[in-house]
């Protein structure tokens, strides 16, 4: 099995830019603490959506990178925030599984 970090590191293309949807293709599946996410990308524009155990309320982490601002369930956040959300992300990808995920890609114009 290919960790998501893995195919990361592998992946060398002209055009860094990225827009689209990377999440798990089954509700079923899960990462090894029990949690879940799913993480929209839109170039510099991050959305990370995290439920950190089966029941429980999601978190949706919206990150602007080139301003380094977060904003947490709708709320301003603070630097707590940006390494908590930078952390889960990390686990994301270290320990996803290539073949355990979709990428959702938005509609071509």
């Amino acid at each position: 099995m290919t960790r998501l970090a893995n195919y990361i590191e592998k992946v060398d293309l002209p055009d860094k830019t990225f827009v689209g949807t990377i999440a798990f293709r089954s509700e079923e599946l899960t990462l090894p603490d029990g949690s879940k996410m799913a993480l929209g990308i839109d170039d510099s524009h991050w959305i990370l959506v995290y439920q950190e155990k089966p029941g429980s309320a999601f978190q949706v982490y919206e990150c602007d990178w080139p301003e380094r601002k977060i904003v947490v369930d709708k709320k301003s956040g603070g630097e707590h925030d940006l390494a908590r959300f930078k952390k889960l992300v990390q686990y994301f990808f270290a320990h996803s599984q290539v073949e355990d995920l979709v990428t959702i890609l938005p509609p071509q114009g």
